[in-house]
C-alpha cells in the first residue's frame, strides 16, 4: 500500500448547517453536495449564491493546481429520486456495529444479509424511479467538461475523480456524464461504498461494475466506516457481499486502484476528521483482505510484476520480416514458463507418434553406455540438466551398463530460432523420448537445423553450439564439424560418434522463405532423405496470423525442404475477436495521433494524425477494460498444406526426376480471409471474461442476473480485442494406438495447446497480449441489442493488413448505429512482407 495525496471538494464551513438538514445517504456521499447543487440547479438558488459557489469551486481547483495535487474528488452526479406519488426519497442507513454472532479479527463477517432481507419483507416499499438525464446532471457534465479542458487539467495534470455510489442508477449516471465529457482521460471514477449490500443484488451489481471497470476510468474506491461490522474484539470486518466486491474490484484493478476510508468513526471526537488515526484499523482490515488468496497470486506474482509496465500501454505490433528483434525482447519472451514447456510437450508427442508409425529411418545397431538417458526421466530434463548428465556419464563410462540399441534418425527444423529456446526444447524432447524407448532397445538421434535471419541472434546460436555438448551429439565442439558453411554437405551430415538420444545442431543464417539460396538447405531440398520430419516455429502473433506466420511457413514449404509427411508445430491456429468497452484504451489510441509517424526522424517528424492512430491495431495488456461478449472465432490456418502424390515440381538443378509434392501443395496459396461475426446480448455483459486477458470466471456465468436488476444497462463499445487459440500438436485420431501411448494433457488427451482466448486461456503464459482494434467513434449497444463485427485480412505483393467495421442491431432488426470501415486498402497500417 502506497500513500497518495488527493483533494476533496467540500461545502463551505458557513454552509454546514444547511448540509446537515439535507443529507440523504451518508456524510461521505453528501460531501460537497450543497456546493454542486448551487452550481448546477436552476431552481431555488439565488444568483448571489450561485456566483459565490462558482468563486469557491474554481478557487478550490486553482489551489489544487497551484499545490500540484494529482487528483481532486468531486461530488456525485445529481440523480433525481422520486416515489410513485412524486415525493422525494430520503434514504437513511442503519448500521449494525455488533452482534451476538461476532467473529475474530480478520475472519469472515457474519452473514447479516438474510436478516436485512427479512426486515425488508416486513417493510412496505413505494415504487421508486430515478432520472439520470435531468437538467442538473447536464449542467454538472458541462462544468466537468469545461474543467477537464482547462489549464488546470491540461497543464497542471489535475485529475477529476467523480464520486459514484455503488447503485445501478448512479453507475449509469456517471457513464452518461463520461460520454458527455468525450471520455476525457482527466475524468475518473471514485467508487463509493456507503450502504449495506444484499446478496440478491450481487449479480446485477457485478455486471454493472464489470462495465464501469472497463469504460469508466475507475481510479479509486472509498469505504465508508458505516458499512463495516464489528467482531467480538471490536475490530472492523466486512460482510460476505462486500468481501466478494473487494475480491472482484481489486482482482481486476488492484495494481492501479487507490483506497480511501471515510466517515465518522463511532465514539470519535467531533473534531476528529480527515486522516483520522482511528481509521487505521479499517485500513488494516482492508490490507488483510488484500493479502488473502487469490489476490496475491493475481497481483504480486512474478508474472504480474513483469506485466505491470505494459498495463493499458499500447504497442505497435512487430514487423517480424522488416525488423530484427532486440536482445532484450528475446530475453523477455524466454522467461515465459508455460509456452516453451508446451512446445517441448508437442515435439515429444510428435516424436513418439513418429516412432509408432515408423516414420523415422533405421540407422544402425550400436552398443553404448547410456546412463545419461536412464537418469533423464528423474532428473532435470532441460538442456543444462542434460549437460550435467553427460559429464557424469563420462566419469562412469567404464562402470555403466552397456545397451545394445537400434538407432533411428529424425530431422527437426526450427525456423525463426531466435536465441534458441525451441532448439533447447527439441533437444530435451529427443532425449526424453529416447529414454522412454530404452525398454524396447531403441533410441533416437536427431539433426536439428536452426534457421534464423537476425545476424546477432545467429552469433548467439553459434556460441551455444560451441559451448554445449548437447548441441553437438554429445561430443565436444569442433570447428571443422560446424555445418554453417559446409564444404561437403553429404559428409557433414554423417553422425560422427553421435550419442544415442542426443542431437546435432546446425545453425543456418538466412530468411526461412529463401532456403534455396543457402548451400546446405539446397542440398537437403535435392535429397529427400535429408528433408525435415518436423518443423517447429514460434511465429504466432496476438491475433494468430498478424505476424505473418502463414506467409513464413508457406514460404518454407514452397522451398521444398519438408518431407511429404512432415509435421508442423503448431499444426493450426484460430483467430478470435470480442467487443471491448474501455475508455482508457480508446483515450490511449487517440493520444497516438500526436506521436511521430517515424520516431527515428526526431521531433521534426510529422505526427501520425487521428486517422492513422484509430486505424492501427495495437498490442496491449488490457487492464482497465471489459470484454462485453464471449469471444468468437474468425478463421483458422493449418500447416503444412496437404500434398497430392501425383504432383511434381522441378528442383533448382532442373532435374525433372525429383518429386516434391509438399512444395507444390504450397503454391498459389491465398491467405486472405474475412469474417462476419455476430455477438448477441449476454445476460452478464461478458463479466466472466473480465478485462479480456486471462481465463474466464465460470462462477459468474451461473449468476441469475434477473434478481436485483433495476433498469437496463447500456454498453459502450470502444473497439475489439483479438486473440488466438493454437493447437501445437494433436495425435492422429487412431484411438486404438493413442490409447497405448502415455497421456500428456490434464484431461487424458494427447495434445498440446497454447491460447490467449479467455475461454481456453493458458494460465501463466505471458508471451502474447491481445490485439486491440479501436473504433473511431464508440458505439452504444443498448440492452438486448446485437453487435456485429466484420474483419478482413488482406494482402498484396508487399504487405498484409486488416480492415474492420462494426454495427449495432436492435431487437427490431434495424441498424441503430454503425462505424466506417477502418484502414481500407491498408492506408494507415500494414505489415511488410
Amino acid at each position: 500500500w502506497s500513500t497518495s495525496v488527493v483533494g476533496i471538494v467540500g461545502d463551505p464551513p458557513h454552509w454546514k448547517s444547511a448540509l446537515t438538514k439535507s443529507v440523504h445517504v451518508t456524510s461521505s456521499d453528501a460531501t460537497g453536495s450543497e456546493l454542486m447543487k448551487a452550481l448546477t440547479s436552476s431552481k431555488g438558488i439565488s444568483s448571489q449564491k450561485k456566483q459565490e459557489a462558482e468563486k469557491i469551486f474554481w478557487g478550490m481547483m486553482e489551489w489544487a493546481s497551484h499545490m500540484c495535487i494529482p487528483a481532486v474528488i468531486l461530488p456525485t452526479v445529481p440523480v433525481t429520486e422520486t416515489t410513485s406519488d412524486g415525493d422525494i426519497i430520503k434514504l437513511k442507513t442503519e448500521v449494525k456495529m455488533s452482534s451476538s454472532d461476532e467473529e475474530d479479527m480478520f475472519d469472515d463477517a457474519p452473514d447479516y444479509e438474510s436478516q436485512d432481507h427479512q426486515h425488508a419483507k416486513s417493510t412496505p416499499k413505494k415504487e421508486k424511479s430515478f432520472s439520470i438525464n435531468n437538467p442538473s446532471a447536464k449542467e454538472y457534465a458541462r462544468l466537468i467538461s469545461q474543467l477537464s479542458t482547462s489549464s488546470i487539467c491540461s497543464t497542471s495534470r489535475v485529475q477529476l475523480w467523480i464520486r459514484v455510489p455503488l447503485t445501478l442508477h448512479h453507475l449509469q449516471a456517471y457513464q452518461l456524464l463520461l460520454a458527455r465529457c468525450d471520455h476525457s482521460p482527466s475524468v475518473g471514477c471514485m467508487l463509493s461504498i456507503t450502504s449495506p449490500l444484499n446478496v440478491t443484488e450481487l449479480p446485477a451489481i457485478t455486471r454493472a461494475l464489470h462495465i464501469v471497470m472497463g469504460g469508466g476510468h475507475v481510479k479509486g474506491i472509498s469505504w465508508d466506516v458505516s458499512v463495516f461490522l464489528k467482531n467480538k474484539r471490536g475490530y472492523p470486518t466486512l460482510s460476505k457481499s462486500h468481501q466478494y466486491l473487494f475480491q472482484l474490484v481489486y482482482g481486476r484493478l488492484g495494481r492501479t486502484l487507490r483506497t480511501l476510508v471515510e466517515g465518522r468513526v463511532p465514539g470519535a471526537s467531533n473534531h476528529d476528521d480527515g486522516g483520522s488515526a482511528t481509521r487505521r484499523f479499517y485500513l488494516q482490515y482492508l490490507a488483510h483482505l488484500r493479502s488473502r488468496a487469490p489476490l496475491p497470486s493475481i497481483l504480486d506474482s512474478e508474472e504480474a510484476v513483469l506485466e505491470t509496465p505494459y498495463l493499458d500501454n499500447l504497442q505497435s505490433p512487430l514487423q517480424p520480416l522488416g525488423d530484427h528483434l532486440e536482445y532484450q525482447t528475446y530475453e523477455t519472451f524466454e522467461k515465459d514458463p508455460v509456452k516453451y514447456k508446451r512446445y517441448g510437450e508437442a515435439v515429444e508427442l510428435a516424436l513418439e507418434d513418429g516412432m509408432k508409425e515408423g516414420k523415422f529411418p533405421f540407422v544402425q545397431r550400436t552398443k553404448s553406455n547410456v546412463s545419461y538417458l536412464t537418469q533423464i526421466a528423474t532428473g532435470d530434463d532441460g538442456e543444462l540438466g542434460l549437460e550435467q548428465l553427460l559429464v557424469e556419464s563420462d566419469n562412469k563410462r567404464d562402470d555403466g551398463v552397456v545397451h545394445e540399441l537400434d538407432l533411428y534418425e529424425t530431422t527437426i527444423f526450427v525456423v525463426g530460432a531466435g536465441r534458441g529456446p525451441l532448439v533447447r526444447e527439441s533437444i530435451a524432447a529427443v532425449a526424453r523420448v529416447s529414454s522412454s524407448l530404452l525398454a524396447e532397445n531403441k533410441a533416437l538421434i536427431a539433426k536439428v537445423v536452426a534457421i534464423e535471419k537476425n545476424p546477432s541472434a545467429v552469433l548467439y546460436l553459434q556460441s551455444l553450439k560451441s559451448t554445449y555438448r548437447s548441441w553437438n551429439g554429445g561430443e565436444k565442439y569442433a570447428e571443422e564439424l560446424d555445418l554453417h558453411y559446409p564444404h561437403n554437405c553429404e559428409n557433414d551430415f554423417e553422425f560422427l560418434n553421435q550419442f544415442p538420444g542426443l542431437s546435432s545442431v546446425t545453425v543456418v543464417g538466412c530468411d526461412m522463405r529463401e532456403a534455396t539460396s543457402h548451400p546446405l538447405l539446397k542440398f537437403m531440398i535435392q535429397n529427400e532423405e535429408f528433408r525435415a520430419d518436423i518443423v517447429v516455429s514460434e511465429l504466432l502473433g496476438s491475433f494468430g496470423d498478424n505476424e505473418l506466420s502463414p506467409e513464413c511457413l508457406d514460404g518454407v514449404q514452397r522451398c521444398g525442404i519438408l518431407k511429404d509427411n512432415c509435421v508442423s508445430i503448431p499444426q493450426n491456429y484460430t483467430a478470435f475477436i470480442a467487443p471491448v468497452s474501455s475508455s482508457r484504451l480508446y483515450s490511449e489510441a487517440r493520444c497516438q495521433s500526436s506521436f511521430p509517424v517515424h520516431p527515428e526522424e526526431g521531433p521534426a517528424a510529422p505526427a501520425s494524425g487521428m486517422q492513422r492512430a484509430l486505424e492501427t491495431p495495437y498490442v496491449v495488456r488490457s487492464h482497465a477494460a471489459s470484454q462485453t461478449h464471449p469471444e468468437r472465432a474468425c478463421w483458422t490456418f493449418s500447416h503444412p498444406h496437404s500434398s497430392k502424390s501425383d504432383t511434381r515440381m522441378d528442383i533448382e538443378d532442373n532435374n525433372p526426376s525429383k518429386t516434391n509434392a509438399s512444395a507444390d501443395a504450397a503454391r498459389n496459396i491465398n491467405n486472405d480471409r474475412h469474417a462476419h461475426v455476430s455477438f448477441r446480448s449476454d445476460p452478464m455483459l461478458g463479466a466472466s471474461a473480465g478485462c479480456g486477458y486471462g481465463a474466464v470466471d465460470t462462477d459468474m456465468d451461473s449468476m441469475d442476473v434477473r434478481v436485483g436488476l433495476d433498469g437496463t444497462t447500456n454498453v459502450t463499445i470502444h473497439g475489439f480485442l483479438g486473440s488466438f487459440h493454437s493447437v501445437l500438436y494433436e495425435s492422429p485420431s487412431d484411438k486404438s494406438k493413442a490409447g497405448e501411448m502415455k497421456r500428456k494433457s490434464s484431461d487424458g488427451e494427447r495434445f498440446s495447446v497454447i491460447s490467449i482466448a479467455p475461454k481456453s486461456f493458458s494460465v501463466g503464459m505471458f508471451s502474447w497480449f491481445p490485439l486491440y482494434f479501436p473504433l473511431k467513434q464508440p458505439l452504444c449497444a443498448p440492452e438486448g441489442s446485437t453487435v456485429n463485427c466484420s474483419v478482413w485480412r488482406r494482402s498484396d505483393d508487399a504487405r498484409v493488413w486488416y480492415e474492420w467495421c462494426a454495427e449495432v442491431i436492435g431487437n427490431d432488426g434495424n441498424v441503430w448505429s454503425t462505424s466506417s470501415i477502418h484502414n481500407p486498402g491498408g492506408r494507415s497500417y500494414h505489415v511488410r512482407l
